[in-house]
């Protein structure tokens, strides 16, 4: 069973059309702070602050993201150009 793809908030969609990285809006539409994830997630503030500006990381971590966000884990997967680390 498949289920089906988050829709963007337009908000969202706005941000990642004028460049923000996907997990950059998201955070940014929902008011969290990157200290806050990073707090959340178990990631540091530096990590997370990489990862939005597109550093490659482990598909966990951007998972670890999604769920201090409260979003679907593989949220960030779907037409993502993060590729997961070698």
């Amino acid at each position: 069973m498949t289920s089906k793809p988050l829709a963007l908030p337009e908000e969202v969609s706005k941000a990642i059309s004028a460049g923000v990285h996907i997990i950059r809006a998201y955070r940014e539409h929902l008011g969290y702070s990157i200290e806050s994830v990073a707090v959340t997630s178990g990631l540091t503030v530096d990590e997370v602050a990489q990862i939005e500006a597109g550093h490659r990381f482990e598909k966990g971590y951007r998972d670890r993201i999604a769920k201090a966000l409260s979003l679907p884990e593989g949220v960030f997967d779907t037409g993502s150009d993060i590729a997961d680390a070698a």
